[in-house]
């Protein structure tokens, strides 16, 4: 089945992989011939700016429900995706009440019960939330799960039945990869003949757990003349910058900030870090993949062990264990990776094929 046109919803748009992933979904499904309407609350963001005419760019001001009440009976889109938890609700509240036929999809990208570990010991709350997600989650018309362990979660710990299932990959490797790697990097750290560069990249926020990075990289930095750089924002860039004068690193730690296209400065650094305690994949550990960039992450989820084949292509180490990524961060400094296999591993995450499983899953729950 043919569908010409779907709806895309991220009220809330920030740095984040959802934002990213969605955005570059929404250019794989133009890329196909559909029809994109891509709901945003944050128009202006860098990430929008490389999408084409193929996708509508529509702004959500204040609570999404206002917006969806008007939208949704006039455009009648055969799917809306949404990939947070309040637009997911936000979605089913207007369906129900209106009684569209629109069907709704929710993404869902990591692993819903480890919302609960921040109240683990307020049994109330999390028997609460858990029952919400079920309600809700079992009027969905599909579900889109980027690892088969997020897809059990919801199947085991939420006890969703009667929804359509897909595990689906982001499509977040680009077309013009290369193009965009080979754009000029400005930061003269990844100059030619300087020091090998640790980098990560992610919004500075605990569930990253750069502190732990920090404390390994100081480790690493004993015996070895090496730089670290972070690039991304947020409400953690204080705590770092303290701990890094502490940890005595602050001459060889930087951060510059959120950056729209970080591919040439993955290129060219020596190895990606990923130190977070919670992630549902780590887009950052394909991308650099792709790019043939040594990675090593933290064992935070089935995912990234999966992706990285159990640790054969790429550190894995214990989540907060500062010494093991220390000593993964130096092998692989001195590593050369498989590209071959590497290439092999990202090659599903394309933005076309990705795009077009989406596609034909959303063609399956229309017929």
């Amino acid at each position: 089945m043919k569908i010409a046109k779907i709806a895309l919803l991220v009220s809330d748009f920030e740095d984040g992989g959802v934002e990213r992933n969605f955005t570059s979904l929404a250019a794989g499904l133009a890329d196909l011939g559909v029809e994109v309407h891509f709901m945003v609350g944050n128009p202006d963001h860098p990430y929008l700016q490389e999408l084409g005419q193929g996708v509508r760019i529509i702004p959500v001001v204040g609570d999404p429900t206002n917006l969806l009440r008007i939208y949704l009976p006039q455009q009648q889109p055969p799917i809306l995706l949404t990939g947070k938890l309040s637009d997911d609700f936000a979605a089913l509240a207007v369906k129900r009440l209106l009684g569209l036929e629109t069907r709704l999809v929710a993404a869902v990208g990591t692993l819903l019960s480890g919302r609960f570990a921040a109240h683990r010991w307020n049994f109330l709350k999390t028997l609460r939330e858990t029952r919400q997600i079920r309600r809700a989650y079992g009027q969905l018309d599909g579900i889109t799960a980027l690892t088969a362990h997020v897809a059990r979660d919801l199947r085991d710990y939420f006890r969703i039945r009667g929804v359509p299932i897909a595990v689906l990959h982001n499509p977040i490797i680009p077309p013009d990869l290369a193009t965009l790697a080979a754009a000029p990097c400005e930061h003269p750290w990844l100059a030619p003949g300087q020091p090998p560069v640790v980098m990560a990249v992610g919004g500075l926020r605990k569930v990253k757990d750069f502190p732990t990075l920090l404390r390994a990289f100081a480790r690493l930095a004993k015996g070895c003349d090496a730089r670290l750089l972070i690039l991304g924002e947020g409400k953690e860039r204080g705590r770092l910058k303290q701990l890094a004068a502490r940890l005595g690193i602050a001459e060889r730690v930087q951060l510059p900030g959120f950056v729209a296209n970080p591919f040439p400065c993955m290129a060219r650094c020596r190895v990606l870090a990923l130190s977070s305690v919670r992630e549902g994949l780590g887009n950052v550990l394909v991308e650099a993949m792709a790019l043939g960039t040594p990675v090593v992450a933290t064992e935070c989820t089935e995912g990234i062990r999966d992706l990285l084949r159990g640790g054969d292509l790429g550190g894995l180490v214990p989540v907060g264990d500062d010494e093991a990524l220390a000593r993964a961060l130096h092998a692989a400094l001195d590593s050369r990776p498989d590209l071959e296999a590497l290439a092999r591993a990202t090659r599903p995450f394309g933005r076309e094929a990705a795009s077009r499983a989406y596609l034909d899953f959303f063609a399956g729950l229309l017929k």
